[in-house]
């Protein structure tokens, strides 16, 4: 579930202001309306999560920069104070493990429903991750190459590599992933 849309809304006027750009400068980098950008700024409706990430790659943010709270300055992620993204469309859900989006780095816990499909995405930026799977089994294609893991099982990749990511067990998949520079 996205963190109340007023938040998010404020994050994204917030943004938008420092790069100095108009409501119809952002609409238009981001393939959307003004008025549907200035409704989500002021809360009065959520946006997808494709609207979501045409607005951080426009406004050179991670889709997770929406989620965080930088007022909280404790190196502890505690467990039930996760930021979380849950995308029922894909059965899928994200929880931020550190903190803020401030270093090098970000870790995140994935869960995937048993049946789910491919649930990656390009990333605009050079990227490194390794993946730990937790709890059932994960479909990973790189490039041509297609991998099961098992509990217990992890892979390292350069983030253009990675095609597929999909549940490959007859339970939910959980898995950490690490990802340098936090893009996610």
């Amino acid at each position: 579930m996205l963190p109340d849309s007023l938040t998010i809304g404020i994050k994204i006027r917030k943004r938008r202001d420092d790069f100095g750009l108009s409501l119809r400068n952002l609409a238009a980098k981001a393939n959307l309306t003004a008025s549907f950008i200035s409704q989500v700024e002021r809360g009065v409706t959520n946006p997808s999560l494709n609207s979501l990430r045409k607005i951080a790659e426009c406004l050179e943010v991670p889709l997770l920069f929406f989620l965080t709270d930088n007022s909280n300055k404790s190196p502890v992620v505690r467990r039930n104070a996760r930021p979380r993204l849950e995308l029922e469309s894909l059965a899928v859900t994200y929880e931020m493990l550190t903190p803020d989006l401030s270093h090098k780095m970000e870790a995140i816990i994935g869960t995937l429903q048993c049946g789910s499909g491919n649930v990656v995405r390009p990333l605009n930026i050079p990227t490194e991750e390794i993946i730990l799977v937790l709890s059932g089994a994960l479909k990973v294609v790189l490039n041509e190459d297609e991998y099961i893991l098992n509990e217990g099982d992890s892979v390292y990749f350069e983030g253009s590599q990675i095609k597929e990511l999909s549940c490959a067990s007859d339970k939910q998949a959980v898995w950490v992933s690490v990802i340098t520079p936090p893009v996610f």
